[in-house]
């Protein structure tokens, strides 16, 4: 699922979100006290089952700020019907642009909707430690896998919130090798590190590690490895933010 937050002429909404619908399921999540269209859970799942377009958009409305957006984002990409959630009006796209990594679309009312579509197609998908697991399950050789093990970090209870600095390209790109030399390990059928960007809050997470081997023994040396070469080899920088102020430091 890839999510995109939307700011802009709200002329040009209904005609972008009619757009995206011709490519797959979308999901609008929406804030503020003019939304008219606030539906159950239920009745959301129903909505992203009909095949309209129009029906295709859901508005949900929520009053408690951007993590319970975020919390949305992450039921909607493991429930697995949604393939692009639209995060709209100004205050509420710009808070989830600035702690998550998503796509950042613009509307003018001379239009630039292909521009964005054209875009959207390079921006990166919404992960959980769900998909990740999902995305592992579906590899071709994972009948080979007798095991797949799981790491997630998450914020200590002695911070309020934590800001990382994680991709930039020598960042990832580590991270990618890192990944392609724990898979060339004997009895390694797939690896997959994520580690979030931007702000994260008190008892969220920050990283996942899945591993699927062959045997327990060889997936639990692999994450063991994997988890300590993420703080060891990856450039990455976060900022404490504590109630006694903030500074910068190196996860290493």
């Amino acid at each position: 699922m890839r999510v995109i937050a939307l700011t802009g002429q709200k002329q040009t909404y209904e005609r972008f979100l009619e757009t995206l619908t011709r490519k797959g399921s979308v999901a609008t999540i929406s804030y503020g006290p003019d939304e008219k269209h606030v539906f159950t859970r239920e009745t959301a799942k129903s909505l992203l089952r009909i095949e309209s377009p129009s029906s295709y958009v859901l508005r949900r409305c929520t009053s408690s700020g951007v993590h319970n957006v975020i919390r949305e984002l992450d039921r909607l990409a493991e429930q697995g019907d949604t393939d692009f959630a639209v995060v709209t009006g100004n205050v509420l796209a710009a808070e989830i642009a600035s702690v998550r990594e998503v796509y950042k679309a613009r509307l003018e009312v001379s239009g630039n909707i292909d521009k964005h579509l054209e875009l959207l197609a390079a921006a990166p998908e919404w992960v959980t430690l769900g998909t990740l697991i999902e995305a592992v399950r579906s590899q071709h050789d994972i009948n080979k896998a007798g095991a797949i093990l799981t790491f997630t970090g998450i914020v200590r209870g002695d911070a309020l919130a934590l800001e990382f600095d994680v991709y930039d390209g020598q960042a990832r790109q580590r991270i990618d090798s890192i990944i392609r030399e724990l898979t060339d390990m004997e009895g390694i059928v797939d690896v997959k590190i994520h580690h979030k960007a931007g702000r994260i809050e008190r008892g969220e997470d920050i990283v996942y590690i899945v591993v699927a081997a062959a045997h327990r023994q060889e997936g639990f040396k692999a994450l063991r490895d994997a988890i300590e070469r993420l703080k060891e080899e990856v450039p990455i920088w976060k900022k404490e933010l504590t109630e006694h102020g903030e500074k910068w430091v190196d996860v290493r």
